[in-house]
């Protein structure tokens, strides 16, 4: 039975955990969350106050499957956003389909991710998500860069025996894929098997472009599981694909813009470039605004220029703070930390 069919609704289950966390990005807040599923048969006053999104989401995806509107609630959410990241995990569901999930994200339950979001935080943007036209050209230029490296970038898909798994992957030279360590490693064991898809994108027209899928080598995979960070060799890449270089370290400043070219919830490449402000900066670690989803845990962080500052890894819940709509703190280990790591582990 479909996991949008059953009661008590069934937690333990991977794809249903994945549920929880894309019903949380597409409802972050309990002034979204609450009218939503109302229709269903959930009452307002019976809901906990305060919650987070992710625990919010956890009480009311119960309450649906108390009342058996679960695939209710998730067809309608479907049809809200029919063009999300995360739609075809939505239809794997309704369809009672196997699917992947996001490779056990990294921040929610972690002592060490701070991801409460402080007013000061929140106001490094407004809601006006107009620009100054004298910025243009800058913003051209980035743009124009992001899309020159767009190619070095894959969505990897992991299996190990919990079961599949996905995140993303980007090219630094060689052979060499970076990710995280719980994306290579799900549930804290080495992944049997590796397919990187490098091209996995859309044209200016949104038609798909064709991908290179290309067998990542599981034996030699070197990562930490303190700075999140894993290699994996893959074979056949193209040499006229884009690299990552390691080799220039920046130096990030809160204030500073981070973009990141990521694989949202395992879905085709897209860029986070709006509300991308740097809000915190520590010697091993990076906060930023920048949106993410579960798959985007292994993107590069890059400065307007197209250098790496950071190792996506962390995302945050969803809080409303001053007034303004629900943000996220996310957290990338520092592309420096990264790479002094891994030179004391004789690479690089």
């Amino acid at each position: 039975m479909a996991i949008v069919d059953q009661f008590p609704f069934p937690i333990h289950e991977l794809r249903a955990q994945e549920l929880v966390r894309a019903m949380a990005g597409f409802y972050r807040s309990e002034r979204e969350a609450v009218p939503f599923v109302a229709p269903f048969g959930v009452d307002p006053l019976e809901i906990t106050p305060g919650n987070n999104a992710l625990n919010l989401w956890f009480e009311l995806l119960g309450k649906l499957a108390a009342q058996g509107t679960v695939r209710a609630a998730v067809k309608a959410t479907r049809d809200q956003f029919p063009n999300n990241p995360r739609a075809p995990f939505l239809d794997s569901l309704l369809g009672g389909d196997e699917a992947p999930v996001s490779a056990e994200p990294v921040g929610q339950d972690d002592p060490g991710f701070d991801d409460g979001v402080t007013a000061p935080e929140a106001l490094l943007f407004h809601d006006d998500l107009t620009m100054p036209t004298g910025r243009l050209p800058g913003l051209i230029a980035t743009l124009t860069k992001m899309v020159e490296l767009a190619p070095a970038i894959c969505l990897l898909r992991v299996e190990n025996n919990f079961g599949s798994f996905f995140g993303t992957g980007f090219r630094i030279g060689g052979d060499h894929v970076l990710s995280n360590h719980h994306v290579l490693f799900p549930k804290g064991q080495k992944a049997t098997r590796v397919q990187a898809d490098f091209g996995f994108d859309v044209d200016a027209t949104g038609a798909s472009l064709a991908v290179t899928s290309l067998a990542g080598t599981v034996d030699n995979i070197v990562g930490e599981k303190g700075d999140d960070w894993a290699v994996v060799a893959v074979q056949g890449m193209n040499a006229g694909w884009p690299v990552l270089s390691l080799d220039d370290p920046q130096t990030p400043k809160v204030g500073d813009t981070a973009f990141i070219l990521q694989h949202p919830g395992g879905q085709q490449q897209r860029l986070g470039f709006v509300r991308n402000t740097i809000s915190d900066v520590t010697d091993g670690t990076i906060k930023y605004i920048t949106d993410t989803q579960p798959g985007s845990s292994g993107a590069p962080v890059l400065d307007r220029v197209g250098r790496l500052i950071g190792l996506h890894h962390a995302g945050g819940r969803a809080v409303e703070v001053a007034g303004m709509p629900p943000v996220s703190k996310n957290e990338g280990i520092r592309i420096s930390r990264v790479l002094e790591r891994m030179q004391a582990n004789g690479m690089g």
